[in-house]
């Protein structure tokens, strides 16, 4: 899904005639599909290399948004991002839900927060967005005359069943409806990695 909406606005930028920007672009989208491909060939990766994937990944969605899609990735000091292994390609489709389903919807300051700390002996990831909320995404998708079957979020969850089934210690994952006297401010998932 996000290679369609990345390629739609790269031929924007073609039709537009600006050529300086999908060539940055179109490089940027090359060296995500190379990692992306390299990653999923191996059931972990290095923190640092996922970290990159996501910048690319995010680089390139802010393309799509334009200056009211604001983003940032942080990690705690304490993390040698370059010693971490998680398992691989597993944050991406939470972060491409939080911008499908929240963000998409929110009329700008759309803004999307991804932060790893180390707790004990655990890596937490936590993505937290500004947008819609699942309840409202759902009302959205419920109206439109594209019924669209969610494919990424079942597939992840399989995924994560799948990998704790020969883990130690389980990958936790939460998500929390973020609100304000009972307004939606948005989404938070935690994943709990037990290194």
């Amino acid at each position: 899904h996000f290679m369609y909406n990345t390629l739609n606005s790269i031929q924007d930028l073609i039709l537009k005639s600006d050529i300086k920007n999908t060539n940055y672009y179109l490089s940027r989208f090359s060296s995500l599909m190379r990692k992306i491909l390299e990653a999923s060939q191996h059931n972990t990766i290095l923190l640092d290399e996922e970290i990159e994937i996501l910048e690319l990944y995010l680089t390139l969605e802010k393309l799509r948004f334009g200056d009211e899609f604001i983003y940032k990735i942080t990690c705690d000091d304490a993390i040698d991002t370059s010693r971490v292994l998680i398992p691989s390609i597993i944050i991406q489709p939470f972060i491409e839900n939080a911008i499908k389903h929240g963000l998409l919807h929110k009329k700008d300051n759309k803004k999307l927060e991804v932060k790893f700390e180390l707790k004990s002996n655990t890596l937490v990831c936590i993505i937290t967005d500004n947008g819609v909320g699942r309840k409202r995404a759902e009302e959205i998708k419920q109206r439109s005359p594209l019924k669209h079957k969610s494919f990424a979020t079942k597939a992840t969850e399989k995924r994560l069943t799948l990998i704790n089934s020969y883990r130690q210690q389980a990958i936790d994952l939460q998500i929390l409806d973020l609100e304000e006297n009972g307004v939606p401010k948005g989404t938070s998932v935690i994943l709990t990695i037990p290194l």
